[in-house]
């Protein structure tokens, strides 16, 4: 069945449509609960208000038992204090911690002194700057100097959340680097059906591999290796030097350091009773040691 080292049975191909992408996803989080169990997931959204006035907007997401804060607008540091102890008093007692990484120096020194911990970074993302990871878990709330009005909501409020996206074009404007993202997929088909595939985004001079998945009775015949060249070979293609994705331990940490990646963070209860890994590869390095 093997030709120069691949499967030449089975078709690979750039799913530009991102047709596979559910498929993918899916698969990946069945074979997760497999591993782990259910683990409750929800996402929120956070308003700070002040009379007709929005202050602060932060969007979060659970998931493998942590809570993670994947945007947010905030006027100055005590409306984040405010932001941030409803984003604890809600998560409580749900999950480990909170998650949040971010490449805006100001922004990472505010969360820092509010006593976020960075476990990991990674460089030149963007070029010469700095993507910082940082954890918390200490739900005390905060010392305000003024205690704002708050909704908590698992529906965006359109019109608040419109001032969010404001305030994040002017901050694209402000930067000198472009935070645009870019979705790329690879899919493997067998006689036209999905065996399975590989998704990630290019974003401030990186590829983040964000999932990658084969059925269950494909596996062990090279096709997570097939999918992994050509994603790769994409981003050299696209100029992308930089590369990084996360595992859990009960996934392929071995298969992606035999390809070169090295462990850069690592996170205990995540989910709870297992580790994940933040695992970084740069191509540049790969070619010059050839």
């Amino acid at each position: 069945m093997e030709r120069g080292g691949f499967l030449t049975r089975f078709e690979f191909i750039e799913d530009k449509d991102f047709k596979y992408n559910d498929d993918i996803i899916k698969g990946l989080q069945a074979y997760n609960r497999s591993q782990t169990g259910y683990r409750e997931k929800d996402k929120q959204n956070f308003y700070v208000c002040q009379d007709d006035d929005i202050l602060g907007v932060a969007h979060t997401k659970m998931a493998s038992d942590w809570c993670h804060i994947k945007r947010i607008y905030y006027k100055n540091i005590d409306v984040l204090k405010n932001l941030l102890n409803d984003i604890k008093e809600y998560y409580k007692g749900k999950v480990e911690g909170l998650q949040f990484s971010c490449v805006i120096p100001r922004v990472v020194d505010d969360f820092k002194s509010l006593g976020y911990i960075e476990k990991g970074r990674l460089e030149d993302m963007p070029k010469g700057g700095e993507n910082i990871f940082l954890l918390n878990t200490d739900f005390e709330s905060y010392k305000t100097s003024e205690d704002y009005e708050v909704q908590v909501t698992n529906k965006r409020i359109e019109q608040y959340d419109e001032v969010l996206k404001q305030e994040i074009r002017k901050m694209r404007k402000s930067l000198n680097f472009s935070s645009e993202t870019v979705d790329v997929q690879f899919v493997v088909l067998d006689n036209g059906q999905f065996v399975g595939g590989i998704y990630g985004n290019f974003k401030y001079d990186y590829l983040f591999i964000n999932v990658l998945y084969v059925k269950e009775k494909y596996r062990g015949r090279n096709i997570a290796t097939k999918l992994m060249d050509l994603i790769e070979k994409e981003a050299a293609k696209r100029g992308f030097q930089n590369l990084y994705l996360t595992t859990f331990e009960f996934q392929a940490l071995g298969f992606y350091k035999k390809r070169g990646y090295k462990k850069v963070m690592e996170i205990y209860d995540y989910p709870k009773g297992f580790k994940e890994f933040t695992v970084y590869k740069s191509l540049s390095i790969q070619q010059h040691s050839k």
